[in-house]
């Protein structure tokens, strides 16, 4: 039973360093790790976009195939999808302008977003003092 138990050890030890190694290179807060991160999200961002334009499209189409329906019943719920599927375009152009702000505020050297800066536009930090 000694040698299994042996083995046992060895590999989660190996394997312990093995993974302890391969994130040295990476290590959370090193230059690499933000620049890898970064390109990452670059990355990201242009899918999101490519999506957006996809998405867009269709919806055009929807629209355009919604006006050419005769009957009333049919158009009209043609064209509540074709809202529902632009307010969801919407929301997401909005939340990825939203990631590319606070994308450009990390590029540039720190968190510039309202609610780290007391004092700033947008919601002030809730007070510390007692009511």
């Amino acid at each position: 039973m000694k040698p299994a138990s042996l083995l046992l050890a060895v590999l989660f030890l190996s394997a312990g360093l093995a993974a302890q190694t391969s994130t040295q290179s990476t290590a959370p807060g090193t230059p690499a790790a933000r620049q890898q991160h970064m390109m990452a999200m670059q990355q990201h961002m242009q899918e999101m976009k490519a999506q957006m334009a996809k998405m867009q499209a269709n919806v055009d189409q929807m629209k355009a195939n919604a006006a050419n329906i005769k009957d009333p019943a049919v158009r009209q719920q043609a064209d509540l999808d074709a809202q529902m599927w632009q307010m969801m375009v919407d929301h997401m152009q909005g939340m990825q302008k939203m990631m590319a702000d606070h994308e450009g505020g990390m590029m540039q050297g720190g968190m510039h977003h309202p609610m780290h800066h007391p004092g700033a536009k947008g919601t002030p930090p809730p007070s510390t003092q007692p009511q």
